[in-house]
């Protein structure tokens, strides 16, 4: 099972240190090299047995308690606290954690660069990636974590070439030969990043305190089984040794199959272990989301690979693009990860117990009903989801409707190029059900887009819909997973995931200067209850849907929400009381429509005006329920350094 995610990914490699290929760099490329592959005692005592009494009697009380809950057994068996932070808002149970393992250029814009939540075409928005790229002075402007990688070797080849010599810092040698060549030095610095983004003790332990057990990880599709903590060993003498480009381009990188010289950075599974071992001591499930793929599903700056267009259905999605003998990438890194998560039970016991569920790929084709090649939006650009072959859409579309004719109470699905992405993830669908995976407790989130469909191809509804109502996509969404799951699992392991914000659209968004920019002024109380109170009806509305198609007991999530009220940040509201009304709407009207919430996203320290509505750690700081406002220790992309301050020569 492990061999073959590794194939996919980065290859294990178990050679001797003399095989390595590890020498002083002398790469001065920026492109990827090319790969080889008493008293006190007794009162002591008193408060050891007290405690004892204390946890015991605490522990039977919380194995005694019967919760209605369908998840796994991770918080029943893992709860470590019994306090609770007093005085909560409505909050959701579960949370995001948002740009650490798949990183999304709008969390790194800092204090003064928030402007768009989904950057434009044009832009470049984020700046930095601290600790060690916190401006233009130790790294690139970025889209995307493909895009940040390439950038920042490119910055350290350019940096090598212009600082031969110069100051040391903290005893690191400035001398360009050594040190970590370009790659190495990139890679580095995104691992900096993901290993300091989180302190898992402490902000597990804080989740749990405010009531949050689930939490959902965006990862990407690239890992490895290497620490890039050992780029640099020492040798017998006690020198240092550094790995060359050639290696760490091999065992730290995964080269996308779809894009030309296009590389993403590596995740090291240990760090995943790690944290999953955490969640499993402080009771929080972790779901783990595959939120981008090789070529990239989406087009946008969350899809990985921005600027480049989107090529994942276009390029890799074998056999349903042209039914031949390529290996299928996508299918078989979802085959891989489930195993690779089975592996776990046996290898990893306690970060097995810390994994809820895997989401196999999020919002797959985003925006695939706009960007469709007709007019008024990219016309000029050919779709990047196409159609299947018509003797294979001929097929589904009779697999999914079968016995509906005498039926017309239900929704049939309807013929389109969305019939690539429903075929995919029934594939992923079975491939998790073919597991061992639901017999451990574990669950399948799949989650789908209405921006999927074209509105042309979605049943009419006998009135327009309004406060972002609308149910014809998920009609078909319904349909679709009536056909491709049972009963028993929908009500067991298998839980379908619709995404929702009011920050996009003019029915249910409000700001700063009213209408037309917002249905409601920010300011204006009458009306913001008016439309938040509908609005918020959403998630009755979302299980009303799925159930006509479905049937009663399907279990139901919407893993991505926000108190954002605008897309633009300048735009939208930001006082405290509006955004409190937006989470406590949401989380109640959620709550009694029995649909699973997690908020976008926990934390975003670099996200500058951005965290008041998306950082729920910052929002729960305004709202007066933590100590500390969401920030962090370093600056991003606002400094200028004056004339004569250090750099760090470590780098």
């Amino acid at each position: 099972i492990m061999a073959a995610y590794q194939s996919i990914s980065v290859d294990n490699h178990q050679e001797d240190d003399h095989e390595t290929g590890r020498s002083h760099p002398n790469n001065n490329g920026a492109s990827p090299p090319t790969l080889p592959q008493n008293q006190r005692l007794f009162s002591a005592s008193c408060l050891v047995v007290v405690a004892l009494v204390v946890i015991t009697c605490d522990w039977t009380r919380l194995r005694l308690v019967s919760r209605k809950n369908h998840s796994s057994s991770v918080v029943e068996e893992y709860e470590t606290s019994t306090e609770t932070i007093k005085n909560l808002p409505s909050l959701p149970t579960g949370v995001n954690f948002g740009s650490w393992l798949s990183l999304e250029d709008w969390f790194f814009v800092g204090t003064n660069g928030a402007v768009e939540v989904a950057s434009p075409d044009d832009a470049v928005a984020a700046t930095c990636l601290p600790p060690l790229h916190l401006d233009g002075s130790t790294g690139p402007r970025w889209n995307s974590e493909t895009d940040l990688l390439a950038g920042l070797a490119g910055h350290y080849k350019q940096e090598s070439m212009e600082d031969e010599g110069g100051a040391t810092l903290g005893g690191y040698p400035n001398d360009k030969a050594q040190s970590l060549g370009e790659w190495g030095k990139a890679v580095r610095a995104i691992h900096a990043f993901r290993s300091s983004y989180f302190d898992f003790e402490t902000e597990l332990k804080t989740m749990r305190e405010l009531g949050i057990k689930y939490a959902r990880v965006p990862v990407s599709w690239c890992w490895t089984d290497h620490d890039p903590a050992q780029m640099v060993e020492k040798d017998e003498d006690g020198g240092l040794v550094y790995m060359s480009d050639e290696e760490v381009v091999e065992k730290y990188t995964c080269k996308d199959p779809f894009h030309d010289d296009v590389y993403w950075p590596a995740i090291p599974r240990n760090l995943v272990q790690r944290f999953l071992r955490a969640c499993a001591k402080h009771g929080i499930g972790a779901t783990l989301d595959i939120h981008t793929l090789p070529g990239g599903t989406s087009i946008g700056t969350f899809s990985g690979v921005w600027p480049r267009y989107a090529r994942f259905w276009t390029h890799g999605d074998v056999p349903a693009l042209d039914n031949n003998s390529r290996p299928d990438i996508g299918r078989n890194l979802v085959k891989d990860f489930i195993g690779w998560v089975e592996s776990l039970a046996v290898e990893d016991p306690l970060a097995f117990k810390g994994v809820r569920a895997i989401s196999p790929m999020n919002e797959p084709a985003h925006l695939a009903g706009l960007y469709n090649g007709k007019v008024p939006i990219l016309s000029d650009r050919e779709t990047f989801l196409p159609r299947l072959p018509a003797d294979m859409a001929q097929e589904y579309l009779s697999e999914l409707n079968e016995g509906l004719d005498s039926l017309p109470q239900l929704t049939q699905v309807p013929d389109g190029h969305h019939l690539r992405v429903f075929l995919w993830l029934r594939d992923a669908v079975d491939a998790f059900r073919q597991s061992s995976l639901p017999s451990l407790g574990k669950e399948l989130h799949v989650n789908v887009h209405e921006s999927l469909f074209p509105s042309d191809v979605l049943p009419k509804e006998e009135e327009k819909p309004d406060y972002g109502l609308d149910t014809a996509s998920m009609k078909v969404l319904g349909a679709w997973w009536r056909a491709t799951t049972s009963a028993e699992e929908r009500s067991e392991w298998a839980v379908f995931d619709l995404h929702h914000y009011m920050a996009w659209g003019d029915q249910c968004s409000g700001a700063v200067e009213g209408f037309p920019a917002g249905r409601y002024a920010c300011s204006d109380e009458v009306a913001k209850a008016e439309v938040l109170g509908r609005c918020s009806t959403w998630a009755q509305v979302y299980r009303n849907a799925l159930e006509d198609e479905c049937g009663a007991g399907l279990r139901l999530a919407s893993a991505e929400f926000s108190a954002g009220t605008h897309h633009s940040i300048r735009h939208g509201c930001n006082d405290v009381d509006t955004l409190e009304t937006m989470l406590v709407s949401q989380v109640d009207a959620a709550r009694g429509a029995d649909v699973e919430l997690f908020w976008w996203s926990y934390k975003m320290p670099y996200g500058g005006a951005f965290r008041n509505a998306w950082s729920l750690k910052h929002l729960l700081y305004l709202l007066g329920v933590l100590p500390k406002p969401d920030e962090a220790l370093f600056h991003c992309g606002d400094h200028v350094p004056p004339l004569g301050e250090p750099r760090d020569g470590s780098l």
